[in-house]
Formats: C-alpha cells, sequence, structure tokens
C-alpha cells in the first residue's frame, strides 16, 4: 500500500504546475508576441514579466489562454484580453503601446 501512495504522489507532484512554471509558460509568449524583437530584449522581458507574475500569478483560464495562442500572436490579444481580466502589468503585453 506505501508503494502505491509514493508512486501516486510522485506522478502527482510530475504533474503540478508551479508558479515559475505557469510565469515561464505564459511570459514567453506574451514577450514574443509583444514589440520585443531582439534576443536580448526577448529574455529581459521574459525576465521582468515572470518577476511580476511570480509576484501576481494570473488566473488558470488566463494562462491556458495566453498559452494556447503561443503560435498564434495576432489573435492573442483580442482572444485573451477578457479572460485576462486582471489589472496588472501583463495587460500592456497584450496591448503594446497603450498604457
Amino acid at each position: 500500500m506505501s508503494r502505491w501512495l509514493i508512486g501516486w504522489l510522485v506522478v502527482l507532484a510530475a504533474c503540478t504546475q508551479t508558479v515559475a512554471d505557469d510565469a515561464l509558460s505564459t511570459c514567453t509568449p506574451l514577450c514574443a508576441c509583444s514589440d520585443v524583437p531582439l534576443p536580448d530584449e526577448q529574455h529581459d522581458c521574459v525576465a521582468s514579466c515572470t518577476s511580476q507574475f511570480e509576484a501576481h500569478p494570473l488566473g488558470d483560464a488566463c494562462v491556458a489562454c495566453v498559452v494556447g495562442h503561443a503560435t498564434r500572436c495576432p489573435s492573442l490579444a483580442d482572444d485573451c484580453t477578457t479572460v485576462c481580466t486582471q489589472t496588472t502589468p501583463f495587460l500592456s503585453l497584450l496591448h503594446p503601446g497603450q498604457p
């Protein structure tokens, strides 16, 4: 019985996303889809975004939307703004050039 319990806990831990995992999964597409063209700027954007995310995590629906749009930048802002309704610095990444 204890082996089964240990195995279940290992599987559960492996499937559980941490805030840091969610931050990286969300910030990478946000920065890639924003107006940050150079690799060093991309790295700085992801680092800054990750710090902000870890301090103020976005909801699961917002994270799922952004991650789901990682390869669809043109529709990311339109589709995810309503899901990501929190007033956070991340929304400025969805709408570059707006306050």
